[in-house]
């Protein structure tokens, strides 16, 4: 069993799931998870964090950028990490040299970042794929994202939200100590804040040590229809982000696997799918942002 990826896989999907509970699914002892996890957040490896949905910080639009550069790719990953709008920036090996993600409030939000990506010495040409719908993300509830619109949170769950995008595992009772409520009351809120599709609490690598699996970007172009198509991608343990776009792609997907041939046979699988034309995919090889605050 790859341990680090199966402890990873359980705190992406929820973290914070109590220790006993990541020990039982893995069916190892306490100790190792308690220690390992120790390990990697310490080291900086891992940091486990509360996500809000970006519709709630006004994002409606997401995309998809590929970019070709002349020369060495530190210059233009350097000046894209100043880019406040970025989610994901990667160099990459394969069909083009860097990958960024944007989220942007509108359309002529989104225009004016492109504009400004293409204005970063160094970048040669870019292609653009954006995103319609987003069907498989560490948000339950993406979707239409010009669609979706939350309540404001008021005062207290906008300071449990803080204090969790800062450290994701805070016990209930340090919540409670420092909003003034029971240890109940902000068990009640955070799981208002978590099934409403507000809030997710996740864990973030943020450096390629032992704890970071491979990771591809898979790009498809589709042919002919095939309703059940995004359900069998959905259901890939593999694909850990897809979108349905418009521009480059069709659908644009992240894809990870603890080895090489996990990634060939996850690429394979895909190439079976019904409806998938053509397949192009590129190998993350520095991941210098993912992060979704």
């Amino acid at each position: 069993m790859d341990f680090d990826g199966a402890l990873i896989d359980a705190l992406r999907d929820n973290g914070r799931l109590p220790v006993s509970e990541i020990a039982r699914r893995l069916d190892v002892p306490r100790r190792r998870v308690q220690e390992r996890m120790r390990t990697l957040l310490d080291s900086g490896a891992m940091r486990i964090v509360a996500n809000v949905h970006p519709a709630l910080l006004g994002i409606h639009t997401f995309c998809d950028v590929m970019i070709w550069v002349d020369g060495a790719t530190a210059p233009v990953l350097e000046a894209l990490h100043r880019f406040r709008e970025a989610t994901f920036i990667t160099a990459v090996a394969g069909n083009c040299d860097v990958v960024v993600e944007v989220g942007a409030e509108s359309r002529a939000h989104l225009d004016e970042l492109l504009a400004r990506i293409r204005a970063v010495p160094g970048v040669r040409e870019t292609a653009n794929s954006q995103f319609v719908r987003i069907f498989k993300s560490r948000f339950e509830t993406a979707s239409e994202l010009t669609e979706t619109v939350f309540p404001s949170p008021d005062g207290t769950d906008a300071r449990i939200i803080a204090l969790l995008r800062e450290d994701g595992r805070m016990p209930y009772r340090e919540l409670g100590s420092e909003v003034g409520l029971s240890v109940g009351a902000v068990r009640a809120r955070l799981a208002r804040l978590t099934q409403s599709g507000m809030l997710r609490v996740t864990c973030e690598l943020d450096d390629p040590g032992p704890a970071r699996r491979m990771q591809m970007g898979a790009s498809l172009r589709l042919s002919g229809e095939n309703p059940e198509l995004i359900d069998a991608l959905r259901a890939m343990p593999a694909v850990e982000f897809g979108a349905v776009a418009v521009g480059q792609f069709d659908i644009v997907m992240t894809i990870s696997g603890p080895t090489l041939r996990s990634l060939h046979s996850a690429l394979d699988g895909i190439r079976a799918l019904d409806g998938v034309s053509t397949v192009t995919s590129w190998m993350h090889l520095d991941v210098v942002r993912e992060s979704y605050e």
